[in-house]
């Protein structure tokens, strides 16, 4: 009988032990097969995160400059009587003439004064701002995106070269009932409705327009509100401001103390998450290389013990094959084959676990990659979406089938070589002694 078949035969007399081992490597094996994938998807996952969240940093790194190095500039509030619907006293923010605000550019490190038209109107006993913003310059609202609203939920925002267009707050576009597309009346002029904002922290109830347009119609062309002034850089707000107040006693002039704070940290948040990502990736990285050296480790010591079991209760069999004129050679190869034909097997429905309960594995086996909230960004604040645990989904590529059956039989015949080198050097007359 030919070793393979004494082999076979052997592994189908114990069948209980068999079927034991071969479970216990099968699981093992799916393990080994489905770790690398999972490693690879998890790293993609994080990756995307960390990209997510380098892009999240860099737009707060840019809030926190625009935020910082911004100066407020207004008159004074003042209350007017009778001025409102039903002849209450409301408050107002008085007028600046353009032109007598004109050397503000000239202070140095201020690198631009934005004016800003808000003033607010009536229709019946709804009151709304209108809010005139620059669109001559595409450059600046790039550079100070906080300038236009913060939170489009419909449409569009307001861009370069808009005339005759408005971005309702969505309070006002419930009051006027019109939707994006459609026309509202303002002070007598049509606008069409390109964007509806939704909720903000400022909680402004404005129709967002061109200065131009909102000049003209309140019949104040050459006049604003306000001017935003910045400073071209952070250390030099102060100073800025301070230099403001002295040429323009009259103006109440701010920085944005506490906004600035926010934004911070908003920027530290972030900051955290990314480390958070890049440090996920790493143990990921870790676990997985750690689990693969444990799994095939454990692989070939089951192999490795079997086979020395199986050899040591064989022993007299061993010594009876020798008698009758077996080779140490072929005995050798009985128990290698032996331990190969276990662990592929195993490998074979190791296979077939880690084709259906991948993505179960991975997600069982390796730490969760971290995946990024949502980030937006608004004139009241920066608010980072705080990162969270992700599931991964992971496929086996024919390539890895196919380099798992070969794992499985390099470690069985590693596991067996040394079980089956005693097998082979056992002497005939100890063996049939060996009770």
């Amino acid at each position: 009988m030919g070793i393979l078949s004494r082999a076979t035969r052997n592994i189908s007399r114990r069948k209980t032990r068999s079927l034991l081992v071969i479970v216990v490597l099968s699981f093992a094996l799916a393990m080994l097969i489905t770790i690398p994938p999972s490693i690879t998807a998890s790293k993609a996952t994080t990756q995307k995160t960390i990209s997510a969240l380098t892009e999240a940093t860099q737009s707060v790194n840019a809030t926190v400059t625009a935020v910082a190095t911004q100066i407020d500039c207004h008159l004074p509030a003042v209350s007017v009587p009778n001025a409102g619907p039903d002849n209450q006293t409301i408050v107002e923010q008085p007028l600046i003439n353009m032109t007598d605000y004109s050397n503000l550019t000239s202070i140095p490190d201020v690198t631009n004064v934005i004016p800003i038209f808000d003033q607010t109107v009536y229709n019946g006993s709804f009151a709304y701002d209108v809010y005139g913003i620059p669109l001559d310059n595409a450059s600046l609202l790039n550079m100070y995106p906080l300038l236009l609203p913060s939170n489009i939920t419909s449409g569009r925002n307001l861009q370069a070269g808009d005339s005759g267009v408005v971005v309702l707050q969505e309070r006002v576009a419930d009051h006027f009932n019109v939707t994006i597309g459609g026309t509202v009346n303002i002070l007598n002029q049509t606008f069409q409705v390109v964007g509806v904002e939704g909720y903000t922290a400022l909680n402004e109830t404005a129709a967002y327009m061109n200065l131009n347009d909102a000049q003209t119609i309140t019949n104040n062309t050459g006049n604003v509100t306000d001017f935003k002034v910045f400073a071209n850089n952070v250390t030099t707000v102060e100073d800025v401001a301070s230099k403001i107040s002295i040429m323009y006693p009259k103006l109440s002039v701010s920085i944005a103390a506490s906004l600035v704070d926010s934004v911070i940290q908003m920027q530290t948040q972030t900051n955290e998450e990314l480390q958070m990502a890049q440090a996920s990736m790493s143990q990921i990285q870790s676990t997985g290389t750690m689990e693969i050296a444990v799994v095939t480790l454990v692989v070939a010591a089951i192999v490795m013990f079997i086979m020395l079991y199986t050899v040591r209760e064989r022993t007299r069999e061993i010594g009876t094959l020798k008698a009758l004129g077996a080779s140490s050679l072929a005995i050798l190869g009985q128990f290698m084959i032996e331990g190969v034909l276990l662990s592929l097997i195993a490998g074979l429905v190791g296979i077939l676990i880690g084709t259906v309960g991948a993505t179960s594995l991975a997600n069982l086996l390796l730490p969760h990659p971290t995946q990024a909230g949502n980030s937006t960004v608004s004139t009241a604040g920066v608010s980072i979406g705080s990162a969270s645990s992700a599931s991964i989904s992971v496929t086996l590529t024919s390539e890895l089938v196919l380099l798992g059956l070969g794992v499985a039989v390099l470690l069985g015949a590693l596991g067996s070589l040394y079980p089956a080198w005693r097998a082979a050097r056992t002497r005939p007359a100890e063996a049939m002694r060996y009770d």
